[in-house]
């Protein structure tokens, strides 16, 4: 600028040797007054500093905004912000576990599962993903070990060491909380029928300080009337609390003529299950089944080219393949169980993307069954081969993330992994004297 265009012709960037010989330029007059009032008025209003923050985009970012002072912690760690705050940035995929089946004739059996990072992602996640891959799962046996349920950051295992059968709650992104024991398998009495055994175990993660957790066990038993026959399911309810599973309460009903291939689902209060033209919702709240018609059209297809997911609000997501056409309705969970309750959300077709892959005209795509597809649709695994791909619904890509390179393997199921929700904060200290930015201790930000 040149000092005849200011007033009193003064440069207000005057320029200033440094230590290291080079110029450099500064204002003469302080910072006005004004600004720093506006930044006060900004960061002094609530309902402004909620739109600031709510914009910064990863829980990490959250854990840091806390520590500033009491104030910020109490805004951000409050139930409706947090809502509002995943509402418009959902927990990130950070990889996936992948499980294998060996190809033995004989004897096939599921493999322990590996965790696959997803690359790339930004650096403040970049701990969160190193805590997945070092987390260790060679306690189990490298056959018959399996994934049964994956709630965010919180996977159920199961297999074998050695003789020892093995149950487990692993949380790979806080080791330190250990591995907690699902409480034991029931031994229901089924009035007039036959146990048949367990045949679901399911996680919930529920809001709050994000360590509340509900474990429930489905149990089955047949009821046989002459030639016709019906299964009576009935789910225990069990909370862990201060490291002990408490039982809650159970719910039971009576299905007829299930699918011989069941694959129950947990979202909400209900547990869904897939029959031959229609899916049925079990409330654990009332013991009473709700039959849900397929989306008109879809009563031809077979239940092997559709699967189930969890939605936000309770419902569900149900997905259909077919060759390289890909729909998604939406069901949101209510019980009139009517067909025009389904939403037609996304029809999807593949061929561009797999030519961009150059993998058009190969196998054709199956999918590669999950219960997670991220909030709001983010994202579905196929299946081409031996290989896992991974679409992207908002965007639109398509992209390989996996393959099985051994020869006896072969690939069996996904289970996403997200990353931690809610954040856990630190906690406050209970003295009203103590200084505003005081606090008991620092929580690993990951």
């Amino acid at each position: 600028m040149d000092p005849a265009d200011t007033p009193g012709g003064v440069d207000p960037f005057s320029k200033t040797s440094c230590m290291d010989g080079k110029m450099q330029r500064h204002s003469q007059f302080p910072p006005p007054l004004e600004a720093a009032d506006s930044v006060s008025r900004v960061l002094d209003d609530d309902d402004l500093l909620i739109e600031i923050i709510v914009r910064l985009g990863l829980p990490t970012s959250l854990i840091r905004a806390i520590l500033v002072c009491k104030r910020w912690f109490f805004i951000v760690s409050n139930k409706a912000f947090l809502r509002r705050f995943r509402s418009l940035h959902p927990p990130r995929l950070l990889g996936f576990y992948v499980s294998t089946r060996s190809t033995d004739e004989l004897l096939p059996v599921l493999l322990r599962p590996c965790f696959v990072s997803m690359l790339p992602q930004p650096p403040e996640l970049a701990t969160a993903v190193r805590l997945a891959e070092n987390y260790s799962l060679e306690a189990y046996d490298e056959e018959l070990a399996c994934i049964l349920d994956c709630q965010n950051d919180t996977i159920l295992l199961h297999g074998f060491q050695g003789k020892k059968i093995l149950w487990g709650v692993h949380w790979p992104l806080c080791p330190e909380r250990g591995v907690v024991e699902p409480p034991m398998a029931p031994y229901d009495q089924f009035d007039g029928a036959s146990p048949a055994g367990t045949c679901a175990q399911f996680l919930l993660k529920e809001e709050g300080d994000g360590k509340s957790l509900t474990f429930i066990w489905l149990s089955m038993a047949y009821l046989i009337e002459g030639k016709k026959y019906s299964i009576k399911y009935k789910a225990n309810i069990y909370t862990l609390q201060d490291g002990l599973w408490h039982w809650r309460s159970s719910a039971a009903a009576v299905l007829p003529s299930p699918r011989s291939d069941l694959n129950p689902l947990l979202s909400g209060n209900k547990i869904y299950m897939e029959h031959s033209t229609s899916i049925a919702a079990l409330n654990l709240t009332t013991s009473n089944f709700t039959s849900i018609p397929l989306p008109e059209g879809m009563e031809r297809y077979i239940c092997e080219d559709m699967m189930m997911s969890r939605a936000n609000d309770s419902g569900i997501y149900l997905i259909h393949l077919e060759i390289l056409q890909l729909r998604i309705w939406l069901h949101r969970g209510d019980n009139s169980g009517s067909m025009r309750n389904w939403l037609l959300l996304d029809d999807i077709c593949l061929r561009e993307m797999l030519d961009a892959l150059g993998m058009a005209g190969g196998e054709q795509p199956t999918l590669l069954n999950t219960s997670e597809t991220g909030d709001n649709l983010q994202f579905v695994f196929l299946k081409m081969g031996q290989c896992a791909l991974y679409l992207d619904i908002k965007h639109r890509e398509l992209r390989k993330v996996y393959e099985v390179t051994e020869d006896d393997r072969t690939l069996e199921r996904i289970y996403p992994f997200m990353m931690t929700w809610p954040p856990t904060f630190p906690v406050l200290k209970n003295d009203p004297a103590s200084p505003k930015r005081t606090f008991i201790r620092r929580t690993r930000t990951i």
